[in-house]
């Protein structure tokens, strides 16, 4: 049988994330001087593909097993969303619609037509947020790589589980891919 090769990975090393301090003014209070925050540096992207070739290698399925599950989930999300149920990945996390609506003066007057955007939340779950806990950080260079002066281990201020921001003294708005990953 012949061996499968390792599927490359973008990490830096084990538990590292690279992090650069950031102006920002404090929208809330215009007359405070603006600080520094921390911004996550997101060091690549790791493909459909590669996750396909790594679920391959660390289970009995085949990647095109692996491609026609993640298809299916997909669609499965979709369909249990859409009839209004949460959905729940077991320690991944959760999946839920939420909308932003115009108000009205009664619930009587409130229609359908007062709700202006849908979108889907998702909450991490204990499988996910318990890796902040372990994450190492690291200050970038300007090189790009990890500053040897500033690598160490933190808190991480992980013990929330909501994906929308931490407890790093002021939400930083997100990493450096403006959120597209």
């Amino acid at each position: 049988m012949a061996t499968k090769a390792k599927a490359k990975s973008n990490l830096i090393s084990e538990n590292q994330v690279l992090y650069k301090p950031v102006l920002k003014k404090n929208y809330l209070d215009k007359t405070k001087a603006a600080k520094y925050y921390a911004q996550v540096q997101n060091t690549g992207r790791v493909s459909l593909r590669t996750i396909e070739e790594e679920l391959e290698q660390s289970s009995s399925v085949t990647r095109g097993d692996v491609m026609s599950i993640i298809s299916n989930l997909e669609v499965l999300i979709c369909k249990c969303l859409r009839n209004g149920n949460v959905v729940q990945l077991g320690d991944i996390g959760t999946f839920r619609v939420s909308v932003s609506s115009k108000g009205a003066a009664s619930a009587k007057d409130f229609t359908a037509q007062n709700i202006t955007k849908a979108r889907i939340n998702f909450r991490a779950g204990v499988g996910l947020t318990s890796l902040l806990t372990t994450l190492k950080y690291a200050k970038m260079g300007e090189d790009g790589a990890a500053t040897t002066d500033d690598k160490g281990k933190t808190d991480g201020g992980g013990t929330k589980t909501d994906t929308g921001g931490g407890n790093t003294g002021g939400n930083t708005g997100g990493d450096s891919d403006g959120g597209k990953i």
